[in-house]
Parts: C-alpha cells; structure tokens; sequence
C-alpha cells in the first residue's frame, strides 16, 4: 500500500525543537586561586558545572594568593593573563602586595584590585549576566558600574558580612568614621543588587537587614573522596605520624580570628600516652606567632605546614581522622559556614568547630561536636584518640551522607542555573517598563 501524502499546500503543525539559548556569565571575584594554589575554591566547581550545560563563564580576578599574599612565578610579569581552566575564562589582574603587612597595604590592594578588574572587565565580551562577589567590600562597588557598562542585570555575592566581620577582629572599630561609612556603602550596594547570594543560610538575615530585596543561598559543595587507604599510609609516613594516631587536621587560614590559641592550649593538657597528632596546614598574619608558641611549649603533637597544593589537600584530608573548625566565638561567624568544613564533610571526616550556630548545628548532627573552652577541645581529643576505628569510621560514613545530601552539586548547580536563567529573561521586561517613550511598534 502506498503511503499516503499530504495534500499540496497542507501544513503540518511540526513544532520545533526550542532552541538552547546560551548565556554567558561574567563574574568579578578578587581571590580566585590559581592552578594547583593553596585554598579550595568553591566557585571554580559551580562555574565548571555551567560550563558543561552550555555557558560560557568568564572570571575576572587576581592572581595574588590571599593565605600567602605572594603571586606564582608564572603570573608575575604581564598585567594581564588570561586562561582557559575547566572550561572558564579566566582573566588575571596584577594587584599590589603586602596584604598582610598593614592596613594601609590592604587598602591599596583592595583598590589596586578594584581599578585593574574594572579595565580588563570592560573589555570582555557583553555577558547575560554579571555576578561580584565580595569581600572585599569595594569589589561590590563594581556592580552598579558594570552593569551600567553592559547594560545587564547584576548579581551580588556577599560571601561575609562587612564591616562588621571587620570589627568582629577588631581590623575595624564599629565606632570609627571609616566603618561608618563603609557601612553606608555596604547598604547601598545591598539595595541596589537584583538579588543577593549568600553560602549560609545564617548570612540571609544580615543581608537583608543591609537591604537585600531577593536572597539565593548557594552553599559550598561536598564532593566525595573515596577512602584512599595506601595514600593515607604513605601521607603518614611522611609526616611521621603512626598508624594507630587518630589525626586531628586543621586546614586554612592561620589569622587573628582563627583563635588557635585555644588549640595549644587544649594540646599542651592531653595525657601523655594519648594517641593524638594535629596537622595544621595554612597561612596567614598570625602564623609566625603561632609557630613560635608551638615551638616554645615544645608541643610535639602539633605539626605545622605550609599552605598545600590541591594534591597534598587530597594527602592530608586522606591522612586524618578528624576535622577542626577553629574561630574566634563571634555572632558574625556563627552565620557561615566555611568552604574546609565542607570538604572535611567530603572526605567523611567528622569535625569539631568551636563556633556556635550554623556550624555547630553541621558539626553535630554530621557526627562531629561543637566546644565552647580549650578543656572541651582536650576532651575531644581525648574521646576521639580512644574510640575504635570501627566507632571513627561510622562516624566519618555519617558525615558523608550530611555533606552529599545537603550540599550536592547538582541540586545547587540547579538553583544557580535558574536564578541566572531567571535574571537574564527579566531584563528586557525591566528595560521596557523603565522606558518612559516607548516606540510603538505599529509605526
């Protein structure tokens, strides 16, 4: 039988396949590490996640590590780089150094960071969407100023709350003229932001006391580290460090707000036949202070290096038994929840935070504990070093299953897709209903 066809000039209503309509993202954020550079970088994975369904992203930031304030070799001579990394563009600015020298050192960062992002942003191609990420504060100001540029929506990211995590570490007195004004410009820039991002949900209700209209929390992201047991052993034996030590791992910035005071003081009272070793790898302005008290109570427990690549990351997470989480006990921190918790949570180590809150609540109910003192620190050095391995290893399971189910890429990835989504098919609506003579379109 002949197939039967259609009748000339019949239409067949065929819908077409809609089309991908791709965006292109463009983000501004001071201290984005460099390849293989200390730090864990929570941006890199949700922007690589974007990468893959279609966007194309592009970073703008410097090259000048925060932790160590120094810049690799290869980024030292031009003014500008750029690079292509897990599908981003990235685009290095040269900042001035000496953040951790001074104030006055700082301040110029922050504004030598701000002048160079602005001259290489301008070139870049016109994005969908514009995303600055602050601290530091001043970044923030380069929203407004972009999106004028480009004529697109923008997108603030507070990762913590300014000035008043400066005053917390006493950088800034709450009472100063100068915390006055940022505090100004901070609700400025908060009120005049689309939406704002947060990784907390802790941070939600400070940011909208600064103004905030609309908050998306997008938290870090857990990614899973198989256990790795002939790493474990071969990054113990590097270290020194006995099979049968349980490893407790602090990991990150060794600054005035950490309050690892609190950790010598806790190691320099554990039994001596304990099985205890602390790892801390890190930098930061009150490294030498702290290596020196080390030294001169001669806690041997305690073995302190440098800030590490992402491999000797890998090394130590696989090495340790247990995680720190170590703060100064201050309502601002209380609200977040730093990137190494979630990596702790990513490589099924417990840990133990000495920060009320929101890590307090993760560190709990993943199967870690919340101390307030250096005698319950001691304490749980002392539980933890006894339990049996079997007891350790249930509760590092635990804390895997906390981290992926709450803290997944894909669900979050999903979240920040559709809020850029959302923000880029709004604007042509915005830019018509805020044209007082629009052209008639029957003319």
């Amino acid at each position: 039988m002949a197939p039967v066809l259609p009748r000339p000039g019949a239409s067949e209503r065929v819908q077409p396949e809609q089309p991908v309509r791709p965006g292109r993202l463009l983000c501004v954020y001071q201290h984005a590490p460099t390849p293989d550079a200390p730090g864990i970088y929570r941006h890199r994975r949700y922007f690589a996640e974007l990468v893959q369904r279609g966007w194309q992203v592009d970073l703008v930031s410097t090259p000048r590590n925060y932790m160590t304030g120094e810049v690799p070799r290869a980024y030292r001579k031009p003014a500008f780089r750029s690079e292509t990394i897990e599908g981003i563009a990235h685009h290095w600015v040269w900042t001035p150094g000496g953040i951790h020298r001074s104030r006055a050192a700082r301040v110029a960062n922050y504004a030598g960071f701000g002048s160079a992002a602005a001259a290489r942003a301008v070139t870049l191609p016109r994005p969908d969407v514009l995303l600055v990420s602050s601290p530091p504060l001043p970044v923030a100001g380069l929203g407004p100023l972009l999106a004028r540029r480009f004529g697109c929506p923008w997108l603030l990211e507070v990762r913590d709350i300014w000035p008043e995590s400066a005053a917390s570490v006493g950088w800034l007195s709450s009472e100063s003229t100068a915390y006055r004004m940022l505090e100004r410009f901070a609700h400025s820039v908060t009120r005049r932001a689309r939406t704002v991002i947060v990784p907390t949900p802790g941070l939600e209700p400070l940011v909208r006391a600064h103004g905030a209209r609309e908050v998306c929390v997008l938290p870090g992201i857990v990614r899973a580290r198989p256990p790795d047991p002939q790493r474990r052993t071969r990054t113990r034996a590097s270290l020194g460090i006995s099979e049968d030590s349980c490893v407790f791992l602090y990991l990150g910035a060794i600054g005035v707000a950490n309050g690892l005071d609190l950790l010598l003081e806790a190691v320099d009272s554990l039994p001596d036949d304990l099985p205890a070793h602390v790892v801390v790898a890190g930098d930061g302005s009150a490294r030498r202070s702290f290596a020196e008290a080390v030294t001169a109570r001669r806690l041997d427990r305690i073995t302190l290096l440098a800030p590490v690549e992402q491999e000797g990351v890998a090394d130590l997470l696989a090495a340790a038994d247990v995680g720190l989480h170590l703060l100064r006990p201050d309502p601002v921190f209380g609200s977040a929840l730093p990137t190494k918790a979630l990596e702790y949570l990513g490589a099924g180590l417990p840990f133990v935070t000495t920060v009320p809150g929101l890590p307090s609540d993760v560190a709990a109910a993943s199967g870690g504990a919340a101390v307030s003192s250096a005698a319950e620190l001691t304490g749980e050095f002392v539980w933890w070093s006894r339990a049996t391995s079997d007891e350790r290893r249930a509760r590092g399971r635990q804390a895997l299953r906390y981290g992926l189910d709450n803290f997944g890429l894909e669900t979050n990835a999903n979240r920040l897709e559709r809020l850029l989504e959302r923000t880029r098919d709004e604007q042509p609506q915005r830019q018509r209903a805020a044209d007082p003579h629009p052209v008639d379109p029957h003319l």
